[in-house]
């Protein structure tokens, strides 16, 4: 295999990233055209037993499946590799095997805030104009409170309550980043910030910073404390009235869509 790019990957992430890569590349060689990394195994600002590492694995079109699957026989045998590897601190590894083509409406990769560990990226570049549209977009369609939440909420067992946690998580986060989006006009700079710079964009005396600051304070405390059911509905209740913080606020402060 050719020499993987790791000199930006996180100390902490570093083994998992290049074991986990190298299980991809065996397995899929033939058609691979670029293996890339974001989020915060790059950029920092890892919350432990929280943070997932985030690869995108572009391939030729030939890998695919009429259905626009991987072979189940190669997921199956990239599966037994990778439960090999124990991805701690992080919490788990997200791998997503792309055409070498965008979707419509889909955005490219954040200049500055992605590495290519091997072959190329062979898509467009996100560009600031983009990244805006996506925001605006994503806030006009926020729901404050998910529907996944009081679902969830109303049930017991199964990692129910924990599963809700995450997928908050996985909602309020890039919200946060589309609000500095909007509100600086600057996407490409805000999207390369850890989370905790992200947040200190934020004043502490406003609703937006009061809100996500008790957010991650708590999700920090549950990840790398105990999870308790107490702990899990703080995580809740804080990711939910950020979420309203911030549909409050594009409400106050949106401008029409360009068409």
């Amino acid at each position: 295999m050719s020499e993987l790019y790791l000199a930006r990957v996180q100390p902490e992430a570093k083994p998992i990233v290049e074991a986990a890569s190298q299980i991809y590349v065996t397995h899929v060689r033939p058609w691979l055209v670029g293996l890339v990394l974001h989020g915060s195994a790059l950029k920092g600002g890892f919350i432990p037993q929280c943070s997932d590492i985030d690869l995108q694995l572009y391939l030729d079109e030939a890998a695919f499946t009429p259905e626009g699957q991987l072979p189940l026989d190669i997921c199956l045998s990239i599966q037994q590799e990778l439960a090999q590897i124990d991805p701690s601190p992080f919490q788990y590894i997200q791998c997503y095997a792309l055409p070498p083509h965008l979707p419509a409406n889909q955005v490219g990769p954040i200049p500055g805030g992605y590495a290519v560990l091997l072959g190329r990226l062979p898509v467009p570049e996100a560009t600031e104009e983009q990244v805006r549209s996506a925001a605006r977009r994503a806030l006009d369609d926020l729901i404050p409170l998910p529907d996944y939440v009081p679902r969830d909420l109303l049930q017991h067992g199964g990692g129910k309550l924990e599963r809700s946690v995450r997928l908050l998580c996985t909602d309020v986060w890039p919200t946060l980043y589309q609000v500095l989006t909007l509100q600086q006009q600057a996407g490409l700079q805000v999207w390369c910030l850890p989370k905790e710079q992200a947040i200190a964009q934020l004043s502490p005396t406003m609703a937006l910073g009061q809100t996500i600051r008790a957010f991650y304070g708590r999700v920090y405390a549950y990840y790398t404390g105990e999870r308790s059911v107490e702990t899990a509905l703080q995580v809740i209740s804080c990711g939910v009235a950020f979420l309203r913080a911030a549909k409050d606020w594009w409400q106050h402060n949106a401008t029409p869509s360009l068409p």
